[in-house]
């Protein structure tokens, strides 16, 4: 393409509303926390990773028969009321800055997991909810992702790193160097010496090869301070003198 030598009748949309093409067999709400899944289609939002929060549906669009892009929303970025989630999970005015995480399309909860996805930020909580800023403009939050080095999966070898960040560890995962013998092997996170509730990498003997990948998602006791020490514990059967690398994940 070459550049303008003549007026040119370039078209423009509102900024304030979003045009955004539904995803195949969805149905949205009118004031439901609409977001873009992977590829770009509007879904409702819902406790899965990776969607995008879009903002409010302006209107119920029900694209339940058809294919992706088959029907169009007008959603609305901008800063909306959702219910609070519960207990833990409760969004608080110390919460301010921070993100709210989608629990449902109209909920949302403090707790980051690697089975949400943000909500956007939060700038006010009452009686009623929370307040939360949505949109494709907002930054979404900073991840710290922390490399470990195992040097063996025998025995019982604590390998151990400084937390540089607060935050919570949404996952532990692991790729093995080798193969595994006698029985699966074991690694168990744990935060100044607290065990980390659903913690536990479990890397399994039979089949084993280098490049195997395992993962944790932990759920609970899994926030850290700057300066706390995470350590990871070998454990298990094994016998096979080979290592793996870490990866330890931080919201």
């Amino acid at each position: 393409m070459t550049a303008l030598t003549a007026p040119r009748g370039t078209l423009a949309r509102s900024g304030a509303l979003l045009s955004v093409a539904l995803a195949a067999a969805t149905k949205i709400q009118a004031g439901a926390l609409v977001c873009a899944n992977a590829s770009g289609y509007a879904v409702n939002g819902t406790a899965i990773a990776g969607l995008t929060a879009l903002g409010r549906a302006e209107q119920t669009i029900d694209n339940s028969a058809g294919a992706a892009g088959d029907e169009r929303i007008d959603v609305c970025p901008g800063i909306f009321r959702w219910n609070n989630a519960s207990s833990g999970d409760a969004v608080t005015l110390a919460d301010l800055g921070r993100h709210a995480w989608i629990v449902d399309n109209q909920t949302v909860g403090r707790t980051p997991s690697a089975s949400r996805s943000p909500a956007g930020v939060v700038v006010d909580v009452d009686g009623d909810g929370v307040w939360v800023r949505s949109g494709p403009a907002v930054p979404r939050p900073q991840r710290y992702v922390l490399p470990l080095v195992i040097a063996s999966l025998t025995g019982a070898g604590v390998y151990r790193i400084v937390a540089p960040v607060a935050g919570t560890i949404v996952a532990i995962r692991s790729v093995l160097a080798g193969a595994l013998a006698t029985g699966d092997a074991t690694v168990t996170a744990s935060i100044g010496g607290v065990a980390v509730t659903g913690g536990v990498l479990t890397i399994t003997q039979a089949g084993s090869a280098a490049g195997d990948v395992d993962a944790a998602l932990p759920t609970a006791a899994n926030a850290v301070s700057v300066g706390d020490v995470i350590a990871l514990t070998v454990g298990g059967a094994n016998s096979a003198n080979v290592g793996a690398s870490a990866l330890i994940d931080i919201v």
